[in-house]
């Protein structure tokens, strides 16, 4: 399952990716603090995540073989291409 894209854009933020889609990380839109803090938990450019759920503000993650809980806010400031 895959998002769309709005036409001339290659990326977008992983809040308004929907529950099952594969993405990969293009770019992180954050202070070097928030960059670093990313990187630690495995979310870094090129790195593939699927997102498993999305409620309100909130989402899920699955990175590899674990599961993050992402703000609104945080998932604002990754931006992702949809994979497959």
């Amino acid at each position: 399952m895959s998002f769309p894209l709005p036409p001339g854009l290659s990326q977008m933020p992983l809040a308004m990716a929907s529950p099952g889609t594969e993405c990969e990380v293009r770019q992180l839109r954050g202070g070097g603090d928030f960059e670093r803090r990313m990187l630690a938990m495995g979310l870094g450019p090129g790195r593939r995540l699927r997102v498993s759920q999305r409620e309100g503000g909130q989402m899920v993650v699955i990175v590899g073989e674990t599961r993050l809980a992402l703000g609104r806010g945080i998932a604002q400031k990754i931006l992702v291409a949809a994979v497959g």
